[in-house]
């Protein structure tokens, strides 16, 4: 069951008067409004994973004097997400891989088309540098000895099924030769994921490699990332389409999706203060937080047609591998409606230029 909380963050802006934040490390400033909707009877509700996004959202003070109302629902796992955004209790889901969306199609008859699509990705996360911080990782076992991934047929490998970490297993199977019965599959969740890596239940997981902190501390060891593999791990917003067509809750997620970036170049811009947030509310130490923050860092962008292209592709791959019974249309899980406001917010916070900073001195 989903536990739901609400944090109200409301005060709107006449057109006489601007407002300026002058509060160093706050991504949030209430700037002079312009004829539009009232939307001070809005609320929109955020499907996430843990209380991390929300923490983010508080700290950075990106959603503060938002015109409407922000209430967060905590899910255990995406498909759980997922199931809250298609039934319209959520309007938006946090981080979830374009992949989980993509197999979600498959498992609808008919797969699902742009026309009735229930939910699509309006603001997509790329990895920011996967050449040296690649978040996916595979990893084995201190238990398993397992050192290279060539030794780990017959193994137990370990994901959440439906998600990112179960294509990238099947990438790493195709480029070996192998396929899901040359090893033992064992299906983990958010709960016992890195438990499993850290007892030895599992000989390999595929995994964020913030999730793993505390088994790679203990021993496990990673094996390889998705990046050496060819694989890129598209995240997001999903939204509801309903809410998206709605004229008046369409412009609440218009505004806050700009949020959404403000927060996350909030996040790179201040790596003590985010990194303080994470340990706030993932209970993590300093350097478990350290490292979470280096690895997920993200570019936020529009959804384009080669991202349309590439997760295509890797439903391609899926299909082939048995992971889907059909074949999907990838294009129809992403929505580039709000591509000008998206790619003005970056320019206006000079996010570039901010997120290569970062991995400048981290």
């Amino acid at each position: 069951m989903a536990k739901l909380q609400r944090r109200v963050f409301f005060r709107m802006c006449t057109n006489a008067t601007l407002v300026v934040s002058l509060v160093v490390g706050t991504a949030g400033s209430c700037a002079a409004s312009t004829a539009g909707p009232d939307l001070s009877g809005v609320t929109i509700t955020v499907g996430q994973q843990g209380a991390e996004t929300e923490g983010i959202f508080i700290e950075s003070g990106a959603m503060a004097n938002a015109p409407y109302q922000i209430a967060y629902a905590t899910f255990s796992n995406p498909d759980q997400t997922l199931t809250a955004l298609s039934s319209g209790r959520v309007d938006i889901g946090n981080n979830i891989a374009q992949w989980t969306a993509t197999q979600a199609s498959a498992g609808a008859t008919p797969p699902w088309t742009a026309a009735t699509v229930p939910y699509t990705n309006v603001l997509v996360n790329a990895p920011g540098d996967p050449t040296k911080f690649e978040r996916f990782v595979m990893a084995a076992s201190a238990q398993s000895k397992v050192i290279d991934i060539k030794d780990s047929k017959g193994k137990n490998w370990g994901f959440l099924p439906g998600t990112s970490g179960e294509l990238f297993a099947a990438k790493v199977l195709d480029k070996m030769g192998w396929t899901f019965k040359d090893v033992n599959v064992v299906n983990l969740d958010s709960t016992n994921q890195a438990l499993a890596l850290q007892t030895g239940r599992v000989d390999i997981v595929f995994n964020p490699r913030d999730n793993l902190v505390g088994a790679l501390a203990r021993g496990a060891q990673i094996l390889g990332d998705a990046y050496q593999y060819d694989v890129t791990i598209y995240t997001g917003y999903l939204a509801n389409v309903r809410s998206l067509n709605d004229p008046i809750k369409g412009a609440a997620i218009k505004d806050f999706i700009t949020r959404v970036i403000r927060a996350q170049d909030w996040f790179v811009r201040n790596p003590s203060l985010a990194q303080a947030a994470l340990m706030k509310y993932r209970k993590l130490t300093a350097e478990q937080a350290k490292i979470v923050w280096q690895y997920t860092r993200v570019k936020p962008m529009a959804p384009t047609p080669e991202i349309a292209k590439y997760s295509q592709g890797l439903a391609d791959t899926a299909l082939k591998f048995g992971l889907i019974g059909k074949k999907v249309d990838a294009s129809a899980l992403l929505d580039p409606r709000f591509s000008d406001v998206i790619e003005k917010t970056l320019n206006d916070v000079e996010f570039d230029k901010h997120l290569r900073a970062s991995y400048a001195v981290n």
